[in-house]
């Protein structure tokens, strides 16, 4: 099929225009969406810090921080950003317990606020929820940040109710630690 010179120009035109269409509405959806990505170097430990201590700030009702290695390096870290009257929950593994629990006890004696905490031994990836309405991934462990190995904070969103819904039901189902 022979296309006229001039139906290609226009083809190519509007092909063109679409392409800008689809970028500007995918930076609108990102805007609107949340923060998407950042990625860290080893060693950018305390870049990684400033980071997941921002999102922490942005919390007005609930934080609640899923990764199996919380500690008490974690609970001196990042507990003293949540602001007063933010509910804090933290779903840890058993292999910190022994140190978490005490941090947490340490914690709410000094601020005078509380933390729930509960162990699950089926936890494997970290996650911070934030108001229970945006859920941020971590590659690396929330005491670790990029310490030993480069690594990301990425916003979820596409799978976002199903990873809140997987993780209030795991936090429902675990023993109340404290």
């Amino acid at each position: 099929m022979n296309v006229p010179s001039d139906d290609r120009s226009r083809c190519r035109s509007t092909l063109a225009t679409f392409k800008i269409l689809l970028q500007q509405a995918k930076a609108d959806l990102s805007a609107e969406l949340g923060r998407g990505g950042v990625a860290f170097a080893k060693g950018s430990v305390f870049e990684y810090f400033d980071e997941l201590r921002k999102l922490i700030e942005t919390a007005r009702t609930d934080v609640f921080f899923v990764d199996p290695y919380l500690d008490a390096d974690f609970v001196s870290r990042y507990l003293p950003y949540v602001a007063e009257g933010v509910s804090i929950r933290l779903l840890g593994g058993p292999k910190k317990r022994a140190t978490l629990l005490p941090a947490v006890e340490s914690f709410a004696q000094q601020f005078g606020r509380s933390a729930s905490v509960r162990i699950s031994d089926a936890l494997h990836d970290r996650f911070l929820f934030v108001d229970g309405a945006a859920c941020y991934f971590s590659g690396a462990s929330f005491k670790d940040g990029a310490k030993n190995a480069p690594t990301v904070l990425a916003q979820i969103t596409d799978t976002f109710p199903m990873m809140r819904d997987t993780y209030e039901r795991l936090w429902r189902e675990s023993a109340i630690d404290h």
